[in-house]
């Protein structure tokens, strides 16, 4: 699937890229929505991992073909085959109204004013905007930064585990795209 939306050379690559590698479990409407949110252009954070233009994507994919590897070299079993292409491209999605520029030569600044907190649980809100997600699917979103959440939820988070170890090897794979390649 190509499909051309009024943007920028680097946001059209982007785009290209999503198209090539998973665009047979998404439509043209996903893809105008996160174009029109900034999906291709906002970086990842502005004091850790993918402090750029267009790093929200660059990590998002990064996580994609890591749990898609991981999936393959382990055996890992999901409900859908659709999802460690959702759930690495989807888990950030929270990160969408998280980083604003005042003008457009300035920096990216960090947003006080969402309107929906948190990390993990917006990104499920913001994914199911788009598509209808399996237990298994927001379970991933969700624990996607596994201990790194907030210690009163660390048992939560490991009954998740128990439940749907693809919760782990989701968490593994974040860590190994920002961590480890760097993305």
């Amino acid at each position: 699937m190509r499909l051309r939306i009024g943007c920028s050379r680097e946001e059209q690559e982007r785009i290209d890229l999503l198209c090539d590698y998973m665009g047979e479990y998404l439509d043209a409407k996903i893809i105008s929505e996160l174009c029109e949110r900034g999906f291709f252009v906002k970086p990842a954070s502005i004091h850790h991992h993918g402090q750029y233009n267009g790093a929200l994507f660059d990590h998002s994919f990064a996580v994609t073909k890591t749990l898609v590897e991981l999936t393959k070299k382990l055996g890992l079993e999901w409900e859908l085959e659709r999802s460690p292409y959702i759930v690495g491209m989807f888990h950030d999605l929270c990160k969408l109204d998280n980083y604003v520029k005042r003008h457009k030569d300035e920096a990216w600044e960090y947003n006080n004013a969402t309107l929906l907190p948190g990390h993990g649980e917006k990104s499920v809100i913001l994914a199911q905007h788009l598509l209808p997600l399996t237990e298994e699917e927001v379970l991933c979103i969700r624990w996607h930064m596994g201990a790194f959440d907030s210690k009163d939820n660390w048992n939560s988070y490991g009954r998740a585990c128990t439940e749907y170890p693809n919760v782990l090897y989701t968490h593994t794979a974040d860590m190994i795209a920002a961590r480890i390649k760097g993305v």
